[in-house]
């Protein structure tokens, strides 16, 4: 203990302290002429320290027996403290059977098979990994078909069941940290080779960079690689929660700047934001910008996804499922690092909100016109129809008389009378049931209904233009009161200029 050296060189210096003493009282003897009642000799102060000294020597014998007395229960103590995961979980017999048989194999088939227990299975194999004689060889042998010479990747079921598994192995082989034999570590090495010319660079296969980084984690191996090469794979696998232990764990903390610089350029500011939080580097990269940034390519990769379905149902239904998982998780990194201050989540809940009611409107079943109004109408002769671009449109003389007389009740005529028999048309292009298509006319007048009614003679309805690029302004790109942001990330009604600039990230 630090105590008891400091004492011992405390009680090791006393001498020399003495032999000060000694001089300073001599000198005060010099001048005892001076004080009538100076009586003191130093054999009495020397026979005062002495007794002090051996008592004191005395305690810090007594202090050092107890102290090599207690080392053993201390050092015992912490052994328990190390194998306490161990000690309080017992593994089922089977799984200890194998580990102590060194079946690499057989223990792959008996987690596999027993996936649906993953909780309590992970603490189980930390304890009997610790029976197998030499675990690090053990769990290199069960890697085999990792890789088999025909499959479909992650996406064959069976294949991603083996290579969880395959992970789980090497995650529970790191917590124990067992001696790894040089033998055993050249082995690993050059099935770590192998499988860098193997992993997937494009994220299809996720798994393949996880397992290949763990294998590097557990078996020291990551100065035998390329760190960029290393920072590539971790890109695409950057948003698995366990990415982030497993670049400490390789090492990778002073690398971070780099790997976020990747992350920016390859679209994926989320990730990034949450990179930053992590390495505390959040001053070099301000979050929101980065979630701005992200936003925005949300957006972008949403009207791709519409433009690649020709604007189809299925690709608008797509694309909006991309913008509100992008939409909440944005809102759940704000929250999860307290951002509500610097970017306040009102305007992406209400996009939010715009999306699932615009979704919940194409669903809704158009309403169908009586079979005796069908009969009716199909009896009268035809009206004077407007022609425009869109084609002829048949308009009732009540209805024209209406729109003549009071064009400036237009949206509210067409919603009570045309609307109930279209479908919902979208949030950028055609107004919804009674959402006023005041969107469409109130800026051309009456003279604009023959080109964009057409579909009421028995035309089919103009496609949903909810991505189109000609009606990109969407939520985001104009500004907005309810947060005090315009688009250039600048403060309206005179406040004080937002500190975040989208220039900072190219």
């Amino acid at each position: 203990m630090a105590s008891l050296k400091s004492i011992s060189a405390s009680i090791q210096s006393v001498p020399s302290t003495k032999e000060k003493l000694q001089k300073a009282f001599e000198a005060l003897r010099s001048h005892s002429e001076c004080l009538a009642s100076f009586n003191l000799q130093w054999q009495d102060l020397e026979d005062h320290f002495a007794s002090i000294e051996k008592s004191i020597e005395q305690r810090f014998k007594d202090l050092e027996s107890k102290e090599q007395q207690a080392a053993p229960a201390a050092a015992a103590a912490f052994s328990s403290a190390v194998e306490l995961e161990s000690s309080d979980v017992v593994p089922r017999p089977k799984l200890k059977s194998l580990c102590a048989n060194m079946d690499g194999q057989g223990l792959r088939l008996f987690v596999i098979a027993h996936r649906k227990d993953l909780q309590d299975m992970r603490e189980e194999l930390s304890a009997a990994l610790r029976t197998a004689s030499d675990p690090a060889k053990m769990v290199l042998e069960s890697m085999e078909g990792f890789y088999p010479v025909k499959s479909k990747g992650d996406k064959d079921v069976q294949l991603a069941a083996v290579r969880r598994t395959c992970i789980l192995l090497l995650d529970r082989l790191m917590s124990i940290s067992p001696e790894i034999s040089n033998d055993v570590k050249d082995r690993a090495k050059k099935l770590a080779e192998e499988w860098e010319g193997k992993v997937s660079k494009n994220g299809e296969n996720p798994l393949e960079g996880v397992a290949f980084l763990h294998l590097l984690s557990a078996y020291g191996l990551v100065s035998s690689f390329d760190v960029d090469e290393l920072l590539d794979i971790v890109v695409f696998i950057a948003r698995r929660k366990q990415t982030i232990d497993l670049c400490r764990s390789l090492g990778l903390t002073e690398k971070i700047p780099d790997l976020i610089r990747k992350l920016i350029s390859n679209g994926k500011q989320l990730d990034a934001v949450n990179y930053a939080y992590a390495f505390d580097v959040v001053g070099e990269f301000p979050p929101v910008p980065l979630l701005k940034a992200y936003l925005k390519e949300s957006k972008k990769v949403a009207q791709e996804v519409w433009k690649k379905g020709n604007g189809s149902l299925q690709a608008e239904n797509e694309a909006i499922a991309k913008e509100l998982a992008a939409l909440r998780a944005i809102i759940k990194c704000i929250e999860e690092h307290n951002l509500q201050s610097e970017y306040l989540p009102e305007g992406l809940e209400k996009r939010i909100a715009q999306l699932e009611k615009h979704k919940a409107e194409r669903k809704r079943p158009a309403p169908t016109m009586p079979k005796t109004q069908q009969q009716q109408a199909a009896n009268k002769r035809p009206r004077p129809a407007l022609v425009g671009a869109a084609g002829p449109t048949t308009l009732t003389a009540p209805l024209v008389a209406q729109i003549n007389q009071q064009p400036q009740h237009l949206s509210s005529l067409l919603a009570d009378r045309v609307s109930p028999y279209l479908p919902s048309a979208g949030l950028y292009g055609l107004a919804g049931p009674g959402a006023g298509a005041s969107a469409l006319y109130d800026r051309q007048g009456p003279s604009y209904l023959g080109s964009h009614l057409g579909y009421v003679g028995g035309r089919s309805p103009p496609m949903s233009h909810i991505y189109s690029t000609e009606l990109s302004s969407s939520l985001y790109d104009k500004p907005v009161g309810y947060s005090g942001y315009t688009a250039s990330g600048g403060m309206q009604h005179g406040s004080l200029q937002q500190p975040y600039h989208q220039s900072y990230y190219p």
